[in-house]
């Protein structure tokens, strides 16, 4: 099974993540719509990550009463919306805050794109990693051990690959801009 996770070294706290996740979802760039947040301290120069982990045995799920979180094929736990009555009991139950709601209370959570997370395809420091499970918890560990910044190439980072994603970052959010035909910022 693949999963979504997380270097927190590597964060730089940009907000690319959080602005492509609405984009693929809502078409606009709206933080509050993303399924992705980046909480910063520019006091400490740190900033961590708030996303649905997709819990074994999810207590969202377990506490809705209209049965409408389901796990799909991709292992992501999907909302139907049809079902969803926005009595925000899975947020409540969610130990990890990964459930926010729209204006219209529906909820909104992580469902990894459809097993291809956009904010994978446009972190530019490899903070967000989309792996098979065992190779994510030996990637985590390694950038634990390492005690500095781990990419998902394997390597430790030079001065050159923040950039050059940085701008492979920028291309592809410009990609998803021409794909929509309209920009709603």
């Amino acid at each position: 099974m693949f999963v979504l996770a997380v270097i927190y070294e590597n964060c730089t706290g940009c907000h690319l993540c959080e602005l492509a996740c609405s984009f693929k979802h809502h078409g606009v760039f709206d933080l509050s719509l993303s399924r992705i947040t980046i909480l910063t301290k520019p006091e400490v120069q740190t900033s961590v990550q708030v996303y649905c982990l997709q819990c074994r045995d999810a207590a969202c799920e377990r506490v809705c009463p209209m049965d409408a979180i389901s796990r799909d094929r991709n292992g992501a736990y999907i909302i139907n919306y049809d079902r969803c009555i926005g009595c925000r009991e899975c947020a409540y139950a969610c130990p990890f805050g990964a459930i926010s709601f729209e204006v219209e209370a529906r909820p909104i959570k992580c469902d990894l794109c459809g097993g291809e997370p956009e904010c994978v395809a446009v972190c530019p420091h490899d903070a967000i990693v989309y792996m098979e499970e065992k190779k994510a918890a030996r990637e985590l560990k390694k950038a634990k051990a390492a005690g500095v910044a781990y990419g998902l190439y394997g390597g430790k980072e030079t001065s050159e690959h923040p950039r050059k994603k940085a701008e492979e970052a920028v291309e592809y959010l410009m990609k998803l801009v021409e794909k929509s035909g309209e920009l709603d910022v």
